[in-house]
């Protein structure tokens, strides 16, 4: 790619993410509805100025370090005693979602083919299952800043898409590699899911604790941190953890290095009194600013907008059967996630509508179907242009209803 094109498009990107948020705190419409029309107007079935082909050579860093950086700035959002009271509420509710997602989307994909469209194989309906059962992060913590939702709602919704990403990783790989070596096992996939987790919470606290004691002794540049998260997510990625959610125990542990580290002080005091000012967080030190995390939201903002331009793309509207079908299967998406009122009794009538409309599905899928296209699975081209059409019909479905939950509440409050 030429430099001055490049550079041309890092300029309107920033440009046109500012303007979707613009237009978004204006009009409630949210900015990354906006983002995928640029995308798409700009991509090869609008007026051709750029193709995926274009950005093959360098979209998987960015797409990977959007999701790094997304998690790691959620994390921010994220209080630690809030965490540990929302951890088993976010596992049932992630559990129940991503098991009702794949049996109900792979299976209505396998009729549709099977039936309607001249057939299928069961592995292809497993590969669009697993990879469309998980909601996006890079979607939905933008969305949960955007709107302000804090503590144990977003703790919840936060944990549930890191969560969720993490079993549509496993187990869209586990069929990949069913594909490529003919070989099942029930035992081999829960170890690895074990791994992934016990690892990647390893890594991710252990390198937040070092880094606050680091930043105890010695003010850090903000990029500094930066890069050191990367040498996480690698370090994480080369034991066979995953990186993002190490990402987001790196991002908990600095968030919460005061409540940390004032418990730290209190287990040493002998007074009790000094032990009850430690659980209250008085103690403490906090390594990181408010103009830090600042900072942070500024990077995430950038790289959210480059991804759902990107999304935008990569959409292809001339496969006819590809669009109907990823039509069908994102509406269906979207009645799958009201079935999960019965898990959320206990809250407030409003966040019970907002947990019901975010559901949009985003990087992982779009990750995980250029890895079955690598694989040489058969359909995977087909796969992939359902995939993205569900991505960009769940962004678009999700968007809308959160965009009308936004307005009702606001006409309530005024």
């Amino acid at each position: 790619m030429n430099v001055n094109i490049a550079l041309l498009s890092i300029s309107l990107i920033a440009i046109f993410g500012f303007i979707s948020e613009s237009l978004f705190r204006r009009t409630n419409i949210p900015d990354v509805i906006f983002l995928i029309i640029i995308g798409f107007l700009i991509g090869p079935n609008g007026y051709g100025f750029t193709s995926p082909e274009d950005l093959a050579s360098f979209a998987p860093i960015v797409t990977t370090f959007t999701l790094l950086i997304l998690i790691f700035d959620g994390a921010f959002n994220i209080n630690l005693s809030s965490l540990i009271r929302e951890f088993s509420s976010s596992l049932v509710l992630t559990i129940y979602n991503f098991v009702l997602s794949t049996i109900v989307v792979g299976g209505i994909f396998f009729y549709i083919q099977e039936f309607h469209l001249g057939g299928t194989t069961m592995m292809a309906a497993m590969i669009i299952g697993f990879s469309l059962a998980g909601v996006s992060s890079s979607f939905v913590i933008p969305i949960l800043n955007q709107i302000r939702v804090g503590g144990k709602l977003f703790s919840r919704l936060a944990l549930e898409s890191a969560l969720t990403d993490v079993f549509c990783i496993v187990a869209t790989l586990s069929v990949i590699e069913v594909y490529t070596t003919g070989i099942f096992g029930i035992q081999k996939i829960l170890t690895y899911l074990i791994t992934l987790f016990a690892i990647a919470g390893f890594i991710g606290a252990l390198g937040g604790i070092i880094w606050i004691v680091i930043r105890v002794f010695e003010e850090q540049n903000y990029i500094i941190t930066i890069a050191y998260l990367i040498l996480i997510y690698l370090a994480t990625e080369y034991f066979g953890g995953n990186g993002p959610i190490a990402a987001l125990f790196f991002g908990l542990i600095l968030n919460n290095s005061k409540q940390l580290s004032s418990i730290k002080e209190g287990i040493l005091s002998r007074s009790v009194e000094e032990k009850q000012k430690a659980v209250q967080g008085e103690l403490g030190v906090a390594v990181t600013s408010a103009n830090e995390e600042k900072f942070y939201h500024l990077i995430s903002f950038f790289l959210k907008a480059f991804f759902f331009i990107y999304v935008g793309i990569l959409l292809d509207i001339t496969d006819q059967t590809a669009l109907l079908v990823g039509s069908i299967l994102s509406v269906l998406i979207m009645v799958i996630r009201m079935a999960s009122m019965p898990l959320t009794k206990g809250m407030p009538g409003a966040q019970r509508k907002l947990v019901n409309a975010v559901f949009a599905r985003g990087l992982a899928a779009a990750v995980l179907i250029q890895a079955v296209i690598q694989a040489g699975m058969p359909q995977a081209e087909y796969l992939a242009r359902v995939v993205y059409v569900v991505i960009i019909g769940t962004i678009i479905l999700s968007s809308f209803r959160v965009f009308i939950l936004r307005l009702s509440l606001s006409k309530k409050n005024k």
